[in-house]
């Protein structure tokens, strides 16, 4: 393969496990919070604090502009600075060997260093399935797991937003878009990996 895949997704969609999936079966690294670990060690940022910066509401108050007068320079700096650092770490994996990075912006970054990819967007209308990932896997109260996965999709609607100026969930800005609800992970995966031979065979037959 020649080329990275980027998969964007919505909250229990799955994109994650899609993602390991075909990275088992194409043998390529994958990329998700361990980007996070890769920039620390490179970077020298503290571990808290990219942890908290991981796909955050960057459009809370923290950030709003009203506020800038009354933060410190290091505060308003931070967030382009770490997002920065996830970005020169996702570049220098890709042009070592085609990865797998799973959101983060990714397909923007990697368009920005001309670095090619298949960008994949995977959503679901199964929305029971979303909600027991987030009572089983997260943790969350019955109660409140409507409101968790609506915060969690904002989270990164307005993340993409501030930091790579595009809108999340826009079918345009992608090669392939998946509802898993109705495919399942195995076969997503398999769609996946026939989209990007195709579209490998056909960069290089246009060349």
């Amino acid at each position: 393969m020649n080329q990275s895949i980027v998969i964007n997704r919505e909250y229990g969609s799955g994109g994650r496990e899609i993602g390991k999936l075909v990275a088992e079966k194409l043998h390529m690294p994958l990329f998700d919070s361990n980007i996070l670990t890769e920039v620390v060690e490179k970077k020298g940022f503290r571990h808290d604090i990219l942890e908290t910066f991981d796909e955050k509401i960057v459009g809370s108050v923290l950030y709003n502009l009203s506020l800038l007068n009354f933060m410190d320079q290091e505060s308003i700096n931070q967030p382009y600075e770490m997002y920065s650092a996830i970005a020169d770490t996702m570049v220098d994996s890709a042009r070592k060997e085609p990865c797998i990075f799973i959101g983060r912006c990714a397909d923007k970054i990697l368009q920005d260093a001309n670095i090619p990819c298949l960008n994949v967007f995977i959503y679901s209308n199964d929305f029971e399935a979303k909600k027991k990932r987030a009572k089983e896997v997260d943790g969350i109260e019955p109660i409140k797991v409507e409101n968790y996965i609506h915060k969690k999709d904002k989270a990164r609607r307005e993340y993409q937003h501030f930091f790579a100026h595009t809108k999340f969930g826009d079918y345009k800005a992608y090669d392939l878009c998946l509802n898993s609800g109705v495919f399942g992970y195995e076969l997503c995966s398999e769609l996946i990996i026939h989209a990007m031979k195709e579209k490998d065979n056909r960069i290089k037959t246009n060349k």
